[in-house]
């Protein structure tokens, strides 16, 4: 088995946990309150899967645990929701002669705007500009 094989499987696999992550985090976001089981159900991962991407998303800040639900025998499953004042994004529209810029949540909520003209002098004086409003 050559060293670019082993390389190509851990990446593989690297992605494959990416891509498990993004599932169960856009479950909860979409879903959440939720509990591990019922994103398993969802997302058709294994249970052990759900509880390591929510472990790590847990320590990213990206989910929270909430409340425990009512129990169906077991142990009382625990809620969780997504995470979204922690994280925020700017978006940032240029045209010719202004500027949009947009502060978003996580999950994409725009929570301020602010449109401004842009100076007509130059590509430098554009990107101070666009550097002091953000």
């Amino acid at each position: 088995m050559s060293n670019n094989y082993i390389l190509k499987q851990i990446g593989n696999i690297d992605l494959v946990k990416q891509l498990n992550s993004a599932v169960v985090y856009r479950i909860i976001d979409q879903n959440g309150p939720i509990s591990r089981i019922q994103i398993s159900e969802q997302s058709q991962l294994a249970p052990a899967s759900v509880t390591k991407r929510t472990r790590q998303l847990l320590e990213r800040g990206l989910i929270k645990e909430v409340a425990q639900q009512a129990s169906t025998g077991g142990r009382r499953p625990i809620s969780i929701i997504s995470e979204h004042h922690i994280f925020h994004s700017i978006g940032v529209r240029l045209g010719r002669r202004d500027c949009t810029l947009a502060l978003c949540a996580l999950n994409g909520k725009m929570l301020a705007e602010a449109h401004s003209p842009l100076p007509e002098t130059g590509q430098q004086e554009t990107e101070n500009h666009l550097i002091a409003a953000i």
